[in-house]
């Protein structure tokens, strides 16, 4: 099942259906909207993430003891129809907590896509919890999610603070909807946006809550302000993280950042030695905030990086691609936005190389770019990548690319090609 978010006359942008994929890749020109729409998907998940969804539609009944619970089309339908009521209704409100100001929005609306081809089908048993010598009565949910009639995945949530009230079908369908939402059970996990001006932030966020009023930030970038001043590093995190942590620090950062305290530092893999934050170089500011969503405490399952190659050498936005869809492969959804040619084609170039290895094998060409299969998107995650282009009225819409795969070419970056093009025709009228 994919979810989509569709924006009509939005500020500048006039339309945009954005697909809810691992991995979503917006590229523009300057102010044309794809910060605002980034800030707009993530202030309508966290949004509707405790959205209570309809009980009725879903079917019920008895097996064995356990209550069983079943989802399918019909219950994805009225879904939607709620959730589409709701904010139609609530629109405008809506931009006033995400932007801090009511937006003009014509529509904002949820499209669940492929609902016939997916149900859900959850069994809810009582356990008996034991917390602090007090025996409490909870109840565990076991919510399968089936494609085709084949199980694609199980997800387990245990709720030891349950009320007691009702059969646990609210709970049930409330962690199916979460799981629709966020492609994983979002309990325990969180979405971080990563705005543009990280580096800044990181030096400034302490003065912000210092006095305890804040200022005028939009929701997304006082949530990450807010996550910095929490920062608590890990200690065992899992072992996919771990590897994620390894390639930035080995690949980019060449060092490695530690926290001691409410301080952050970083350490030169030659010189060895910790350095303020404050001191170290651009490129580590931007990289920073990577590290921290990769090492903390709360796990982030959806990361927004506006402006992802921000004070990133060529050879560095190189590596950052890999980085990326390695954290895809790893389960994180990313949204990234990109000023970058650069940038662009090296992920077009990895996505060419995924489809020529879901075709047949292709260990030599790998080894001979210096790559692995785990820089290569892996064939159950899905990319969309969104051009936002600019009409003669000077509004934008934001128009999802086609992969071209007969010949193979990959995304067509128009914006990034004429670009090229021009300074090729520059040179050639240079030196002609």
């Amino acid at each position: 099942m994919v979810v989509h978010m569709v924006i009509k006359d939005f500020g500048k942008v006039k339309s945009a259906d954005i697909s809810l994929d691992n991995l979503i890749v917006f590229a523009g020109s300057n102010n044309s909207g794809k910060t605002m729409v980034m800030q707009l998907i993530y202030g309508v998940r966290k949004e509707l993430d405790n959205f209570p969804v309809p009980v009725f539609a879903a079917k019920s009944t008895e097996l064995n003891g356990q209550y069983l619970i079943r989802c399918d089309q019909a219950w994805f339908e009225t879904v939607e129809s709620q959730v589409n009521q709701y904010l139609e209704e609530n629109k405008l409100q809506m931009m006033k907590r995400i932007f801090g100001v009511p937006i003009p929005i014509g529509e904002i609306k949820v499209k669940l896509e492929e609902t016939e081809k997916t149900y859900f089908v959850s069994s809810i048993s009582e356990y008996e919890n034991r917390d602090a010598g007090e025996q409490k009565t909870g109840i565990h949910i076991d919510a399968r999610w089936y494609e085709r009639g084949e199980n694609i995945k199980s997800f387990e949530s245990r709720i030891s603070d349950w009320d007691g009230l009702g059969d646990g079908t609210k709970e049930a369908l409330n962690l199916v909807w979460r799981i629709i939402l966020s492609k994983k059970s979002a309990l325990g996990s969180r979405q971080l946006f990563l705005p543009a001006s990280r580096s800044g932030l990181q030096l400034l966020y302490k003065h912000y809550f210092a006095d305890g009023t804040g200022g005028d930030l939009v929701m997304p970038i006082k949530d990450f302000l807010r996550f910095l001043q929490l920062y608590t590093e890990d200690k065992q995190l899992e072992e996919t993280r771990k590897a994620l942590l390894e390639f930035g620090e080995e690949h980019l950062l060449q060092g490695r950042v530690i926290q001691e305290g409410d301080e952050t530092f970083y350490v030169d893999r030659q010189i060895g030695k910790p350095a303020s934050l404050h001191i170290a170089s651009s490129m580590i500011h931007e990289l920073t905030p990577f590290i921290k969503a990769l090492s903390g405490m709360q796990r982030i399952d959806w990361l927004y990086c506006d402006e992802v190659e921000n004070s990133l050498h060529p050879l560095m936005q190189r590596e950052m691609a890999r980085w990326l869809i390695r954290m895809v492969n790893a389960g994180i959804c990313v949204i990234v936005s990109s000023h970058s040619d650069t940038m662009a084609s090296r992920l077009n170039n990895l996505f060419m190389l995924a489809q020529l290895n879901r075709r047949k094998p292709c260990y030599e060409l790998l080894a001979e770019l210096g790559l692995k299969d785990i820089d290569l998107l892996h064939s159950d995650m899905a990319a969309s990548v969104y051009e936002f282009r600019n009409d003669k009225h000077g509004k934008t819409v934001a128009e999802k690319l086609d992969f071209i795969s007969h010949p193979l070419m990959g995304y067509d970056f128009q914006l990034f090609g004429s670009n090229l093009d021009k300074l090729y025709d520059e040179a050639d009228r240079i030196t002609r």
